[in-house]
């Protein structure tokens, strides 16, 4: 549930989900640009691989992402304490154009989200396979795992909506991907 000013916030912030939010958006307006040019490769792959090798696919693809983009806005950004502002997907302002301003959890939302970035990245996995064979496959993780890291650094490291397991998802990827770098350099220095 979103308040404004409950007893555990300070004056300026919003509680959400139990959470304490400072009014204004933790993130530069850039982030919400650079995080929708990230993606858009990632649906003209899928959009050309799939036409190219399954309707029926491509058909249940958009219609995933068509609920990824109107209804689950619904349950999440109509209710985030940045509705109406710069958000790092662009959707916090195109959420306002859309939807009224909703009270209640984004939870339930923001697990639904999930599922639907999961189902988006999984469905064309075998048709990008036998469309252009392992070199496709490649190409289509990279893309797709890039632009959930880029978003993660650039976004998720600065939204203090610490119940998101989309951020949580990208703060443990973060956290071995440094891990990892520290061990390599280590190995380097030796």
């Amino acid at each position: 549930m979103q308040d404004e000013n409950p007893k555990g916030c300070e004056n300026g912030c919003v509680e959400q989900d139990g959470v304490c939010c400072p009014k204004e958006p933790p993130w530069p307006a850039w982030v919400a640009y650079a995080s929708t040019f990230l993606f858009l490769p990632v649906v003209v792959m899928a959009l050309v691989v799939l036409a190219q090798t399954s309707v029926w696919k491509l058909l249940g693809w958009l219609l995933i992402l068509w609920a990824f983009l109107v209804p689950l806005r619904l349950l999440v950004c109509a209710r985030c304490p940045y509705y109406g502002q710069s958000c790092p997907t662009l959707f916090g302002k195109l959420t306002a154009r859309i939807f009224p301003k909703k009270q209640g959890s984004m939870v339930l939302g923001l697990w639904l989200d999930v599922a639907a970035i999961l189902a988006l990245f999984a469905l064309p996995l075998p048709d990008m396979l036998r469309y252009g064979g392992v070199g496709a496959l490649f190409l289509w993780i990279l893309l797709f795992t890039g632009a959930f890291l880029a978003i993660a650094k650039t976004a998720c490291a600065r939204c203090p909506l610490t119940f998101c397991p989309i951020g949580k998802a990208g703060g443990l990827a973060w956290k071995l991907i440094d891990t990892l770098w520290e061990k390599a350099l280590e190995k380097v220095r030796r």
